[in-house]
Order: structure tokens, then sequence, then C-alpha cells
């Protein structure tokens, strides 16, 4: 990867668009220049790039002819606006929304479970990225896919991160009223958050399933390049600031014991946290936040597959590190500029 490109990341002061600029910068992406990009006006803000103080752009009056890649991460209502400008104008899109994640056109794309179906794309400018909460999912299932995925039942445990940052201060501020024994302002959730659960997370269609469930149920089997399995899942909100949880039970079709699964998740590069011999021997969100790994712990064999429970920091390693392992791939099969 020695050419040098130049990079837009739209959404640029939200969690995930500075994690964005955090691992580009930490993995020494080849930019010879990157742009900070958001909605609204920043005249005279900046946004971190390693040591470095971007000039923030205005999202409107930003000319995207200008770069090779574009790095969209501001939500689906700014990609449905601007991302056919950047396209137009020339930019190869890597997009973090749900626009485009089911569209047939374009490829949905995590690299350590479906990165070489980029090669059966001839023509290609606009790469979409899954839900945060779908992607260290399917990098645990791909690892167990030797033995035949044939139903996947998950819960989600969801950090309000997820949410982003007023939600993030729904929950410092309600923490805080409760100790001082003051009425919580409830405002990003429909209920309190703090010291609670909330089992619903987006709308709620006519079959009573929410529209993360609906995400996850959707995008997961078109990830593994299996239209035909069973997903259910229950995603929940938890009163934590970063992390998401996930507890997975898989049916396989070959027998599969759990000293060979911890084998073929950490062969795939998942960290095993796994030691019933200590109370401590469990991964928890507390020790995922702030890197990039996918933790696993209490794995053990069920009467027709496996059942373990898997941490991540969803900004990090769920959303930003995608996009930023995508924009490798794509540079690396020289299909940028």
């Amino acid at each position: 990867m020695s050419r040098k490109i130049t990079v837009a990341v739209v959404g640029a002061t939200n969690l995930v668009g500075q994690a964005v600029l955090d691992l580009l910068a930490e993995r020494q992406f080849p930019a010879s220049r990157v742009f900070a990009v958001d909605v609204g006006d920043h005249e005279g803000e900046t946004a971190s790039y390693g040591n470095l103080a971007l000039e923030l752009h205005g999202l409107d009056d930003f000319a995207f002819d200008q770069v090779d890649l574009a790095i969209f991460v501001a939500g689906s209502d700014v990609s449905r606006s601007h991302v056919a400008e950047a396209g137009k104008a020339g930019a190869n899109v890597i997009d973090f929304s749900g626009v485009f994640r089911l569209d047939e056109e374009v490829p949905l794309i995590v690299p350590e479970v479906n990165g070489s179906t980029l090669a059966d794309w001839e023509s290609l400018s606009l790469v979409s990225l899954p839900n945060c909460t779908v992607t260290p999912l399917a990098r645990a299932l791909k690892a167990l896919d030797s033995h035949g995925l044939e139903r996947v039942s998950v819960s989600t445990y969801q950090s309000v991160s997820g949410s982003g940052q007023q939600a993030m201060e729904e929950l410092a501020n309600q923490t805080t009223a409760l100790f001082n024994q003051r009425e919580s302002e409830i405002e990003v959730y429909p209920k309190r958050i703090a010291f609670n659960l909330l089992p619903v997370i987006g709308d709620i269609d006519a079959d009573g399933v929410s529209e993360e469930e609906r995400s996850v149920m959707q995008e997961l089997p078109r990830l593994l390049g299996k239209p035909e399995l069973s997903v259910d899942v229950t995603c929940v909100r938890v009163p934590v600031f970063f992390g998401h949880a996930w507890s997975v039970q898989v049916d396989t079709a070959t027998p599969l014991d759990a000293d060979r699964a911890r084998k073929l998740l950490a062969a795939a590069g998942l960290h095993i946290v796994d030691d019933a011999s200590r109370p401590d021997g469990f991964a928890t969100p507390m020790e995922v936040a702030g890197n990039e790994q996918l933790w696993v712990s209490r794995v053990r064999s069920t009467r027709h597959g496996l059942a373990f429970w898997l941490v991540a920091d969803n900004v990090r390693a769920g959303a930003a590190l995608n996009a930023v392992r995508v924009a490798e791939l794509l540079l690396q099969e020289g299909r940028l500029g």
C-alpha cells in the first residue's frame, strides 16, 4: 500500500467519526491528506487526527472531487443526501449507514468475513458496512462456519454509545440525579436508562420486531452468504457507556465441542478469556472499551451446537475498525483512485 490517497471522513465530530480518524492515524493509512467533514457550520473548529488538528469542513460546501475516498459515518439522512453526490464527483465511498446494506447492487463487507467477494465486483465505487451489532457477531460465526451454521439465536446487550453522545450524557445525568435524589430527565430514550434495561432498540414493526433486531436478521445472513440461515434476536439497551455484548447460541450441522470452538475462534483472531477455574475468568464490556479486539468467554457445548459470550467495543471494533479495514482492502486491491 505505497500509493498516497486523499480521504474525507464525513461525520468527523461524532463518536464513530473520531474513532475512524484515530484508527487511520494509528494504523498509518497512507493518506496524503485527510479532510474532517461534518454537517453544519464548523468555522474555526478542529478534529483530532493523530498529533494533528484538522480543520472541520462543512458538508454542504465540501467538494468531493478533491478526494479519492469518502468514509461516511454521519447517519442515514446524510448518506441519502450526499453519497451519490460524492460518487458523481469521482470519490470512492465507504458508507456506515442502513441506506445501502440490503441493496443487491452494493457489496456489504466485513474483510474477515467476506472480503474475498470484492473480487467479484468489476466496477466498485460504493461499499456498505453492516451495523456495529452485526460485524463482531459475523466474525465470530464465520470462525465456526466449517461445522455448518444452521440456526443462530442471540440476545444483545448494547451500550448507550450506540445512540451517540447525547445518550451518553443522558445516562451520566440520570445517574447523577438519582444519587442526589433528584428527578431524572428522560429525552433520548422512552424510559430511564440509568440502572435499567430497555428491551427495544429502534421502532417496532407490525411483527413486533425492533429496527435493530431486523437489522441483525437481515444483514447477518447476507454477510455470511447464507440466505437460508435462521436468525432469532432480541436487542436490549443497557446502562453501559461503551461496549456491546452478545449471548449467542448456534446450532451446527456437525458436532462442535468447546475446546475445538475456542481454537477456531482464536485462529480467526478473536481473544479468548474463558477460565472456569477463576471467579473472574470471563470478559465484560469494561475490559474491551477502547480497543479493537473481540473477546469471547463462556464457550460451552449445547445439545445442538455451541453457546458463547461475546463482547466488543461497539464504536472502535464494531464500526470504525471495519471502515478502516475496508479502506485498506480497497487500496490493496487497487480499487482506489
